[in-house]
């Protein structure tokens, strides 16, 4: 449902083959700047993550900064800078336009590392004007998606549940642990 890409700045440490261990150089510890872009996915690495690389926008999660923003296709490159022995996630959603002015990307349970790969499945629906979004995810945990319209319910396993809409477009929900740890939002 998306590309990751994992920004990581090990300068500055080293196995010591003396001492059997990694042992850190502060000398050599240096923040890493660099920048970031949906271009920088293999989105062809796959048939069926191919057409994610062409669309026109994206919802995008920095794990570490824990920050959601998005970017369309003509957006410059996302700056970071990563301190020594410190990293980023930055997980790449197509942006799906549904129904009129719905705005829909899945990112996952953010306390993995690869969140989007906890989804499983993803279906949407349209009638009588009224969009409806299916998701089944694996695991447990703080499941986020990027929607600019707020839900009018939201139901989990066939069960109300609660949610937050911060920000004008961060949908989170609590995915507690079940016997199958598959969970049907």
């Amino acid at each position: 449902f998306g590309g990751v890409i994992g920004a990581f700045n090990c300068q500055g440490a080293g196995w010591n083959r003396q001492e059997q261990r990694f042992k850190g150089y502060p000398q050599f510890y240096k923040p890493v700047s660099g920048s970031v872009c949906a271009k920088d996915i293999e989105w062809d690495q796959k048939k069926e993550a191919a057409q994610m690389g062409e669309s026109e926008e994206y919802a995008i999660y920095l794990s570490q900064a824990v920050r959601l923003l998005t970017v369309n296709s003509r957006s410059e490159a996302i700056h970071i800078t990563i301190e020594p022995s410190s990293f980023e996630i930055f997980s790449f959603v197509p942006l799906k336009r549904l129904g009129q002015a719905f705005k829909f990307a899945p990112i996952g349970l953010v306390d993995m590392f690869n969140s989007g790969g906890t989804i499983l499945d993803m279906v949407h629906s349209e009638a009588e004007g009224e969009t409806s979004v299916r998701i089944q995810v694996k695991g447990a945990g703080s499941f986020l998606a990027y929607a600019n319209v707020k839900p009018k319910s939201i139901s989990m396993n066939e069960v109300g549940t609660e949610f937050e809409w911060l920000d004008g477009a961060k949908l989170l929900i609590d995915v507690p642990c079940n016997e199958q740890y598959i969970s049907d939002l």
